[in-house]
């Protein structure tokens, strides 16, 4: 047996029995850790306020055999105040899917576990940012941060730059990761059936959501979301930002499904 100390994000949780439970952790140096926490739904568990979902702990764990148990346990922080929001509850759930998606076993990735800490705190304290904003950028940064960071500087097909007195329709491939100037769409779609649409495909990108994008390629970590962005232009900002991560993790999510439902409600 030994125990190691690790400091990490409850990002799934499920009962085993009727007091016990089985959590899984994203840590930063040892990726994704599941660990059992006896007596958890006891009233007298030491261990119940710091293992709870949404939560990041410190954490003794002790290793039997394959397994860890939750030893010792003392919340960093709980994010108390999402819980009192459907919408950004329900948000909060899809990204922890998404990070239990993307961590691994062992493997460390201190970027995601910041991310999505940097996220959970807007969603926990930022009320005044809109919860479209944040999961848009959380989006977006993430698939940069994966390896997936789309080419913004120039049209990708004739090297036409955006902007200029013209300006013109603009989009983002959502497969090749490169801006697509008006006319460039046009001659992918002359190439499509009369029925054809381009709609899965490239996803508009007015002036203001080009530049959040390439903002967010570039931002400190704690100041991903200083930028500016209308009302008018979250809607194709969420759009893009969701379209281009799933299309690069290859599904979508049932917590995300869920979410479009809670905020259309």
């Amino acid at each position: 047996m030994e125990d190691i100390a690790v400091k990490g994000l409850v990002i799934r949780e499920v009962q085993v029995g009727e007091a016990d439970k089985l959590i899984t952790l994203l840590t930063p140096d040892l990726g994704r850790i599941a660990a059992s926490v006896k007596g958890a739904f006891s009233l007298k568990s030491k261990n119940a306020a710091s293992s709870q979902l949404l939560t990041y702990s410190s954490f003794i764990l002790r290793k039997k055999g394959e397994r860890y148990y939750v030893r010792e346990s003392s919340y960093i922080e709980n994010f108390m105040n999402i819980r009192y929001d459907l919408e950004r509850l329900a948000l909060a759930n899809y990204i922890c899917d998404i990070a239990y998606d993307i961590a691994t076993d062992t493997e460390e990735n201190p970027e995601l576990v910041q991310l999505v800490l940097n996220t959970l705190y807007a969603l926990s304290e930022k009320q005044e940012i809109p919860a479209g904003k944040i999961k848009g950028a959380f989006e977006f940064r993430l698939a940069v941060q994966e390896g997936f960071m789309p080419d913004l500087s120039c049209c990708g097909r004739c090297g036409r730059e955006p902007g200029g007195a013209d300006g013109g329709e603009w989009a983002l491939d959502i497969m090749e990761g490169m801006l697509l100037c008006g006319k460039c769409m046009d001659e992918k779609r002359e190439l499509l059936p009369e029925d054809g649409d381009l709609g899965g495909i490239y996803a508009p990108l007015p002036g203001k959501v080009t530049d959040a994008l390439r903002y967010l390629e570039e931002a400190e970590p704690k100041k991903i979301l200083a930028f500016s962005l209308g009302a008018k232009d979250l809607p194709a900002f969420g759009n893009v930002c969701e379209k281009y991560l799933l299309n690069h993790l290859g599904h979508g999510f049932t917590s995300l499904e869920y979410y479009r439902k809670i905020r259309n409600t």
